[in-house]
């Protein structure tokens, strides 16, 4: 596992950069921090300050660094779609820059505006007001669904290919039969999930990654990394799948004995904020299921593996959970 920079060290190279960008001395405008990321990001705040700097970059700022100098590539792709959404005024946070390994880092290095709030799940502070915020929820998936398929020059990538890289990554190992064998009945279904009408998807759509605000206003939804484009069911899926996950696999006991209490309220809740802006075929969430399963199956899997750190992120009772699930379902896609 390659060792993750020190704040100091992000906040150096930046500044290097932006020097060098002809804006003149930059300099700390507050202390750098090492904020808690995805599984396979390093995350931090930044502040700048500068005579030259552009307003924009004066403001608080998150540097997201992969622990992979490669997923470079991944990383514009997902920059371009999370600008092309934040255009058409869905509250995602803007990106300033996306540099390559190099520029300031032996990795790559994505810049954005760091946006307030906390996790839309602890906006409330109470238990009671939660469902409501699942409501929002839905509301918020909706409306990125109807903003339809960005361009071409902002487009991420497919799905379900986009999402199930990992599963496939785990499968040409060769040392995942199961994995492999139940990628291989994904692949018999796979036209079925097309649509004649895609649309952007976030891929990771739940409330850990949609930031509030207390009482739940000024919404903003983070992490663009599996951001694809496809059927709006598999998203639908995915975020439905989130609530039973979260019921056992949530890092604190407290929230998963409330996870289990809540669970099926709300997602009702959210199914019902949702189909406040659009239907939603109920058929056609099942049919994406199987996807949605060995999405987790393979992320935990890795997980085990060490992929995300020395450290497992997902309990290892995830994988035998998810496949046991994904065979259940799975005869009903076929």
């Amino acid at each position: 596992m390659l060792r993750a920079p020190e704040s100091a060290e992000v906040s150096a190279a930046v500044r290097r950069w932006l020097t060098g960008q002809g804006y003149g001395a930059v300099t700390d405008g507050a202390p750098p921090e090492r904020l808690t990321g995805g599984a396979d990001f390093w995350v931090y705040g930044l502040r700048f300050a500068g005579p030259g700097l552009p307003q924009r970059w004066l403001a608080a700022l998150v540097a997201r660094v992969p622990a992979a100098a490669g997923r470079y590539d991944m990383l514009r792709r997902e920059s371009a779609v999370q600008s092309w959404v934040a255009a058409q005024g869905y509250p995602a946070p803007e990106v300033l820059t996306v540099l390559a390994p190099g520029e300031a880092l032996p990795w790559p290095v994505q810049v954005m505006a760091r946006v307030p709030g906390v996790p839309l799940i602890a906006a409330s502070g109470r238990p009671w007001g939660i469902p409501e915020l699942m409501v929002q929820l839905g509301v918020a998936q909706a409306e990125l669904h109807r903003l339809g398929s960005p361009p071409t020059d902002a487009h991420p990538g497919e799905v379900p290919g986009k999402w199930l890289w990992l599963a496939q990554r785990l499968a040409e190992s060769g040392d995942a039969g199961e994995l492999a064998a139940s990628l291989r009945k994904i692949e018999l279904v796979r036209g079925r999930l097309e649509v004649a009408d895609p649309v952007v998807c976030h891929g990771d759509f739940h409330p850990l990654n949609v930031l509030a605000a207390p009482g739940g206003s000024a919404l903003h939804v983070i992490d663009w990394t599996n951001a694809g484009v496809g059927d709006r069911h598999g998203d639908i899926s995915w975020t439905l799948l989130w609530f039973e996950i979260a019921a056992f696999a949530a890092p604190r006991p407290a929230a998963r004995v409330l996870m289990r209490v809540l669970r099926r309220r709300l997602a009702r809740a959210y199914l019902n904020g949702y189909r406040r802006v659009l239907p939603v075929d109920r058929e056609r969430v099942r049919l994406w299921r199987p996807v949605s399963l060995l999405v987790i199956w393979s992320a935990a899997e890795a997980s085990q593996r060490g992929f995300f750190g020395s450290e497992p992120r997902l309990p290892a009772g995830l994988i035998g959970w998810a496949a046991r699930e994904f065979h259940r379902v799975t005869p009903a896609t076929g």
